[in-house]
């Protein structure tokens, strides 16, 4: 994950300290102003907003003291101390918002008379508000939870994270910030807890929060391109440190998590960048339910909670100085689309892995695209992306072809893959009627196949293979449409674990990936020795793992483009012509989804292909890239296509 979490270890010792700091606490403020985790002084409170009948669930903050607030007796209100005005009426409760303009907000609240969430467009018009219905999200059979919006700068999108009864959260993207469009387009779907007390977000690190009234809070990646594994932040006592029953979640301006606990009505407030609880105690009777807070100019953050006993709103004012993210030195990021995608591989899990490209000389629309399902063998797809055979013969990881006069077959075709379940190498051809045949398998010695790619020359085809030890070996294929053999002629070694790699048939290069150290060169021919170079090491541009990598040849020069899996990205550099070639960086781009289309973006790349062969509305190529979590609704792993003529745009 991409984000900074506790680990249950580091919230057991959070837990001591708070302990022993309580049990040593006076009714005066700490001369320190850092926000350490220790319970202060109890905190006097008043009233807020409406008090009659007001059955209120959360709040948030509009800025210059102005608040958004939920009732299930009065609907949904803007409101200060001194007074409150009803939006629309009704029976609503746990609210979210996001600002996308100075004077527009998204909104999402949970509408009890309807049993969905309802979206609306909040914009401010002098000194009024006007509150507008975008869409409605029902979840399928299951009561919703709670409701929170999340802001993806990256993908220019506004999704809504709804937990339900069922213990699932469910993902909907509802706002396109690009063309400022309204939305409900289902993401995915994933398990969190048995049953939510709330959620909040932190757009800038990418980090959905839930609330589980009995057991404590859970950072989840937000990013619909990523695991939906959970990790603890702060746990109930005797786990942790916090009190029970956790209610509503909310996030601050500075992306602080704000919290309550029933039990002693306390509030805290937690950073990731300090990965440390502010706790305080509110004077008098309460049961809070709630917390929403606006960090103030004076090292304060003013607080609106809804006390349950009454179902009135309450403020307090608390000291807290806002948390200042760590920058990171970001590299600017080019967001291109997919033109369409492959049909999904058969299970869910770890399964698609590395595409290639099989171009019909004869007829350009009927080239197929190949796909390795390591769970069952080779599939095979038309443009569109529409699977036409599959070829189970084994866990097929890496696949390349090569297309060569000299190649004695009906199509001077041969297809390579690395076969796990034999760590062997599957031989494959295509036929004249455009179908797929295997033809045979090519026994190695080696103990733990894993990635290949293909080269041709003057001198014979040849198939790169490697095991995860770093060993490389280099075996010569002869024979023809019913028969192939392959003849070891070199080894190479890296220091550890490759998978990709790319040959250049005309200059006799071959570019190879170090997983977790980044890319080498060695010269292609069985001739050119055993000793490779590095060209690039891994940085804040290409992160670990580095893994599928092709040349693309334009007219005036050539691009190694790279997967950057751990940053859910894609590298390119432009190759020198030397006879000993360096990489200069060229741009960097990601794949975020294509909303018209309805295909989600892209994250944990593995394998990428790509060929500057015009194709039927490919003038210019294309590049295929693996999808580690296919979304969109949430299905097994597939393929993303797209044209050459979107990569370039990242071109610097």
């Amino acid at each position: 994950m991409n984000f900074k979490l506790n680990t249950i270890s580091a919230v057991l010792s959070s837990a001591v300290l708070v302990t022993a700091l309580s049990g040593c606490t006076s009714n005066e403020e700490p001369s320190s102003q850092s926000n350490a985790a220790m319970v202060k002084a109890a905190i006097a409170v008043e009233k807020f907003g409406p008090q009659q009948n007001m059955q209120g669930s959360q709040a948030a903050a509009l800025g210059n003291n102005q608040w958004l607030i939920a009732s299930e007796s009065q609907g949904l209100l803007v409101a200060d101390k001194d007074q409150s005005s009803v939006l629309l009426a009704g029976n609503f409760e746990s609210i979210s918002l996001k600002k996308i303009t100075e004077q527009q907000f998204l909104l999402a609240s949970l509408d009890n008379n309807q049993d969905n969430v309802a979206i609306f467009k909040l914009l401010k018009t002098d000194s009024s508000w006007q509150l507008t219905e975008l869409t409605r999200i029902s979840p399928p059979q299951a009561q919703p939870d709670a409701v929170c919006l999340f802001k993806n700068s990256n993908t220019e999108t506004v999704s809504a994270f709804v937990p339900d009864v069922r213990g699932l959260i469910s993902e909907t993207v509802i706002y396109d910030l690009a063309t400022n469009q309204a939305k409900n387009i289902a993401v995915r779907e994933f398990s969190a807890v048995t049953e939510a007390s709330g959620c909040a977000v932190n757009d800038e690190t990418k980090t959905l929060y839930v609330g589980e009234a009995e057991l404590g809070v859970w950072a989840i990646n937000a990013d619909a391109e990523s695991d939906a594994n959970k990790q603890p932040v702060a746990l109930v006592q005797p786990y942790g440190e916090l009190n029970s029953e956790i209610g509503a979640l909310s996030v601050s301006q500075d992306g602080t998590l704000w919290l309550s606990a029933t039990d002693g009505n306390m509030i805290y407030a937690y950073h990731e960048n300090t990965e440390k609880l502010s706790q305080w105690s509110l004077a008098g009777e309460h049961t809070i339910e709630s917390v929403a807070a606006s960090l103030l100019d004076n090292n304060q953050a003013q607080l609106v909670l809804i006390d349950d006993e009454t179902g009135a709103y309450i403020q307090a004012n608390v000291n807290y100085t806002a948390q200042t993210v760590t920058s990171q030195n970001k590299v600017a990021m080019t967001h291109i689309h997919a033109r369409t995608q492959t049909t999904p591989v058969a299970a869910f899990g770890d399964a698609a892995d590395d595409p290639a490209i099989w171009i019909n000389e004869q007829d350009a629309k009927n080239s197929l695209i190949l796909g390795t399902d390591k769970r069952r063998g080779l599939m095979v797809y038309d443009l569109a992306g529409n699977k036409v055979q599959s070829l189970n013969i084994g866990r097929l990881n890496n696949v390349d072809v090569r297309q060569h006069q000299a190649i004695n077959n009906e199509t001077h075709t041969w297809i390579t893959a690395s076969n796990r379940t034999l760590n062997s190498i599957s031989v494959f051809t295509v036929d004249g009627e455009n179908k797929v045949n295997h033809v045979t398998e090519i026994a190695t010695n080696l103990p733990e196949i894993y990635g290949m790619c293909m080269y041709s020359s003057d001198s014979g085809h040849y198939v790169f293979i490697n095991d995860k030890s770093g060993l490389f070996q280099q075996y010569k294929l002869t024979g023809n449409a019913n028969s192939v053999t392959g003849e070891l002629v070199r080894e190479f070694t890296l220091p550890s674990q490759p998978e990709g790699c790319s040959a250049d048939d005309k200059l006799g290069q071959l570019f190879a990936g170090e997983e977790d150290a980044g890319i080498w060169y060695i010269g292609a021919e069985p001739t050119a020795g055993n000793k490779a170079v590095k060209l690039q090491s891994v940085n804040e541009q290409l992160v670990a793992d580095v893994e599928g990598m092709e040349i693309y040849h334009a007219n005036d020069a050539r691009y190694l483009v790279v997967s950057s899996q751990g940053d859910n990205s894609y590298v390119l550099y432009k190759i020198s012509d030397d006879t000993q070639p360096s990489l200069s960086f060229a741009g960097k781009f990601n794949v975020i989804a294509n909303l018209d289309k309805g295909i989600d973006g892209v994250g944990e790349t593995d394998g990428l292909t790509v060929t500057a062969m015009a194709l039927p509305g490919y003038p210019e190529g294309m590049l295929i890239v693996q999808d580690g979590y296919n979304r969109m609704p949430l299905q097994p792993q597939n393929f993303k296509v797209i044209d050459w003529r979107e990569v370039k745009k990242a071109i610097k």
